[in-house]
């Protein structure tokens, strides 16, 4: 914060009048929305003070700022009506961190905020006018012409100008009380940005990394991960620390510091759970896969469709090929020597996998199969894996240090993370703080999406996450602790989920998103009566319902506020997939593919370059495949925008 030499008075002989200036290192746009809440505006301009930002609302000023009419020269306050108002539509600049600068969808970024109070007789006539204008940091240095264009560069942003004019005073006595008034607003002002900057420089958002299938070992994932997706040559130095949140003693996490630009301190974890699948048989394999191979048609991946069908025309050929030499007269030699040769076949495969079963079957298939078959004998791996997760998520919630919490799975870590999201939404979601106001606004925006008024009209992925954001922040603004702002999956077995995540041969997927035990991007809805047009009541499809609390400044009211369901987690939730297209045998990511289609059309599906080899495993390796760690790091949302209300 910065005190301008413009704090001063002038007289004239009709009249005198004062005027004080500071300036503040936020956007212009954010501060009018900030300074004129109206638990801010008795921050600065005085517990008793009211001003609004509405055209002829009454308003009342900072005591010492005029004489009163009576010509009683005690402090008194300044009374009056707001007679003027330039106060732009807000395009909020606060809405999605996701969002790049646009002055073309950001018109007020060089505009100003306006406000001038009339003052009545009681409070000796005259005008008080607060501007809030945008400047760039060297504007003094820059010549006229390009004096002009600074308030539409990005440099405007972060950085504008608050300047209050009283005008109308009549003597020398007015002017000094006036002066003397408005310099401890803005001591006051000035106290209060210093403390809402200080808050933001302390920010801190936190990324948890789910691993994959494999003999991982503890900080390997996390190493790869940081060392890829953050630039060190760019400038992005991380540094290693110990976890004190998890129980394995192995376990660190990386602090990446926040730059000047929008993004804070960043704490990436990794959510380990390799030593948590241990004893794992090749007849668990065996029998998962069999599974899998006589699912019927309508379950199994188009993408591997003639994959799963070669695998089955070449045992039903060889057992075609055992039936017909057991019961076809032919040589005895014959015979022998057929039937010796397909049972052969299978104990050479049997041979050539025990070579690298540890490695590949136990290793990789083994943790798919014990962590996706719900079997009897999984279930206490499954239920250790979840509780891990949800024991982080419960510490990141609970210690008070994060605004915002990403969580990115790659392969199997994409299910685990689904799950333990799914699972912290119904512990985490509901637990609020009081909070003197509430608002549904942007939920219920967010829900009337799925209740076009014009059906030809739909809005883009990239809308709805952008509404999305805007009801996460208002949540939050509402004071629930949810912290979860986006999932982001990659390489992701999701993809086939009407094929791996059926509970038995009865309980399919698709039953299991209708009756929300999986949660789907939008949430399932349910139909609702509302009043209409004329007390008709219409009909209307919801994901959303009243939830009611006590409001703790009048012990007698009863307020209410729209909260998601249990399987509403996608609604505040923005969940961004990234797979590789598969193409032939060799090509691509066979293990991924698009979540839209079995998730909800919600679900932001980013195709990556078609490659060639199997490209599993390069999602975050910056060597082989550049552009795909580009799109994690867009994915990720690593620049993160409070608005300042948020700060009080």
């Amino acid at each position: 914060m910065e005190r301008l030499p413009a704090m001063q008075s002038s007289t004239t002989r009709s009249h005198s009048s004062v005027r004080v200036a500071l300036r503040l290192p936020f956007n212009a746009a954010e501060v009018a929305d900030y300074l004129f809440l109206q638990d801010v505006v008795c921050l600065w301009l005085g517990p008793d003070a009211k001003l609004f930002p509405n055209l002829g609302s009454d308003a009342v000023l900072p005591k010492g700022a005029a004489i009163s009419a009576e010509g009683d020269d005690s402090a008194s306050d300044n009374f009056g009506r707001v007679s003027e108002l330039k106060w732009p539509a807000k395009e909020s600049l606060t809405t999605s961190t996701s969002q790049k600068s646009d002055t073309k969808k950001q018109p007020d970024i060089g505009r100003k905020f306006e406000l001038t109070v009339k003052l009545d007789d009681r409070s000796g006539g005259g005008q008080v006018s607060i501007r809030i204008s945008p400047c760039a940091r060297d504007k003094q240095r820059l010549s006229s012409s390009e004096r002009g264009k600074c308030n539409t560069t990005p440099e405007a942003l972060d950085n504008c100008r608050i300047r209050i004019a009283q005008t109308g005073l009549r003597t020398e006595d007015e002017c000094r009380l006036a002066l003397k008034a408005w310099q401890s607003v803005v001591t006051r002002l000035d106290h209060l940005m210093k403390q809402v900057k200080h808050a933001k420089r302390r920010e801190r958002q936190a990324i948890i990394v789910v691993h994959g299938v494999g003999e991982q070992r503890p900080g390997q994932m996390l190493r790869e991960f940081v060392k890829n997706v953050f630039e060190e040559d760019a400038g992005e130095a991380h540094f290693v620390k110990p976890d004190r949140l998890s129980s394995l003693f192995e376990m660190r996490m990386v602090t990446v510091p926040r730059n000047d630009g929008s993004r804070p301190t960043t704490d990436v974890y990794e959510l380990y759970w390799a030593h948590l699948i241990r004893d794992t048989t090749l007849a668990q394999v065996y029998a998962w896969v069999w599974r899998l191979l006589w699912s019927d048609r309508e379950s199994i991946p188009r993408s591997l469709t003639t994959l799963v069908r070669s695998i089955r025309i070449g045992l039903g050929i060889a057992a075609a090929a055992l039936l017909w030499l057991g019961g076809t007269d032919v040589s005895a030699w014959i015979k022998g020597l057929g039937i010796s040769a397909l049972l052969v076949l299978p104990a050479i495969a049997k041979f050539a996998l025990s070579i690298f079963n540890k490695e590949f079957v136990i290793g990789y298939a083994g943790d798919a199969a014990r962590y996706l078959e719900p079997l009897a004998g999984n279930i206490a791996r499954r239920q250790e894996i979840k509780e891990a997760g949800a024991n982080l998520l419960d510490a990141l919630h609970s210690n008070g240090r994060y605004a915002r919490i990403v969580v990115y799975g790659h392969s199997l870590g994409s299910v685990i993370a689904y799950d333990i999201l799914s699972h912290a939404w119904t512990r985490l979601s509901r637990q609020r703080d009081d909070v003197p106001r509430t608002c549904s606004r942007a939920l219920r925006q967010l829900e009337s999406q799925l209740n076009p008024r014009e059906p030809a009209k739909s809005s883009t992925v990239d809308e709805i996450q952008q509404l999305q954001y805007a009801a996460w922040q208002e949540y939050r603004r509402n004071g629930f602790q949810w912290r979860v702002s986006d999932l982001v999956t990659a390489g992701s077995p999701l993809a086939h989920a009407s094929w791996l995540l059926n509970l038995d041969s009865k309980t399919r997927f698709d039953d299991l998103k209708q009756e929300r035990t999986l949660p789907t991007c939008p949430p399932q809805t349910e139909e609702m009566k509302v009043p209409g047009p004329r007390c008709e009541p219409r009909r209307r499809r919801g994901f959303t319902f009243t939830h009611a609390y006590d409001d703790p400044q009048r012990p007698k009211a009863k307020c209410s506020v729209q909260v998601p369901h249990h399987a509403g987690l996608f609604a505040l939730t923005r969940w961004t997939n990234l797979y590789f297209p598969y193409h032939g045998l060799y090509k691509g990511d066979p293990i991924a593919g698009p979540l839209a289609a079995p998730f909800g059309g919600w679900v932001k599906d980013v195709p990556l370059r078609s490659t060639d080899g199997f490209a599993h495993t390069r999602y975050t390796d910056r060597a082989s495949e550049p552009e795909a760690v580009v799109k994690v790091r867009e994915a990720l949302n690593l620049s993160f925008h409070r608005p300042l209300a948020e700060y009080m």
